[in-house]
């Protein structure tokens, strides 16, 4: 953790480049195979996975972000986009990027290996959740304090809420598909839209909570995100219970998170 995030304030802080320092969770996540025998490049969880799952997740998202989208363009928060052709090309461009940079960096650190050595350590769903909510809300802490300066203390406890909600969703894709990719496709997904869809009619340091996440689009991922913690639980709880019982003939299990 604290590795990842020195090297994004490096990226943010020192050298001025955006979206730099979002492959330091990979990075760390090599480094810290290469250097420990007993891991290996599997944690990252680069497998193929089954399609079905993830169109839930998305059509919540897409649901989600269009739904903040209406609220906010209607109270003239943010500007109607013009779509054409440059706008299609420069959607595509991104959502390569995005998907490399953004997801793909970030999410094979965070739901690849992290979330293996927690399941190798055997701990609980609700301290894989927990876990990988703080480190993750943490490591942005270089951007938040760039953007939002004095509006920083308000806006951050938001962001930490919507690291929960989007972890729970993600964790559950990674334990059901066993794979990185759908996390990937989702965190892909969303810094996606956001990006290209919401420009602020205001400066967003004076109008804080216009970026991601939004108050309407946490209130709105918060029955996703319960659906999904409960589901993941019970997963989660059978796939443990599962490998015990391997290992450990005849052992009762308890059904509490922790």
């Amino acid at each position: 953790m604290i590795l990842t995030t020195g090297l994004r304030y490096f990226q943010i802080h020192v050298f001025n480049f955006k979206y730099g320092g979002e492959f330091s969770p990979i990075f760390i996540s090599v480094i810290f195979i290469l250097l420990n025998r007993k891991d290996s490049f599997k944690m990252l969880s680069f497998n193929r996975f089954e399609l079905k799952p993830l169109l839930l997740p998305i059509l919540a998202i897409i649901f989600a972000v269009a739904i903040d989208f209406i609220v906010q363009f209607r109270f003239q928060l943010i500007r109607q986009p013009v779509v054409d052709m440059s706008f299609l090309i420069k959607l595509a461009i991104f959502s390569v990027l995005f998907t490399i940079l953004v997801g793909g960096f970030e999410e094979i650190g965070w739901r690849g290996y992290l979330t293996s050595k927690i399941i190798q350590y055997k701990l609980s769903w609700n301290q894989l959740i927990v876990i990988t909510s703080i480190i993750w809300a943490i490591w942005h802490l270089p951007t938040h304090f760039s953007k939002f300066e004095n509006h920083f203390y308000v806006q951050y406890p938001f962001f930490i809420i919507s690291c929960f909600e989007l972890s729970i969703i993600m964790a559950y894709l990674r334990i059901r598909t066993n794979s990185v990719i759908p996390a990937i496709i989702l965190h892909s997904l969303i810094a996606l839209l956001y990006e290209n869809f919401f420009k602020s009619t205001l400066n967003y340091k004076d109008f804080y909570f216009l970026t991601f996440p939004s108050i309407l689009m946490i209130l709105l991922l918060l029955p996703v995100s319960i659906y999904y913690y409960k589901r993941g639980c019970k997963l989660y709880l059978d796939n443990l219970k599962t490998e015990l019982k391997m290992a450990v003939p005849n052992m009762q299990y308890s059904k509490k998170g922790f």
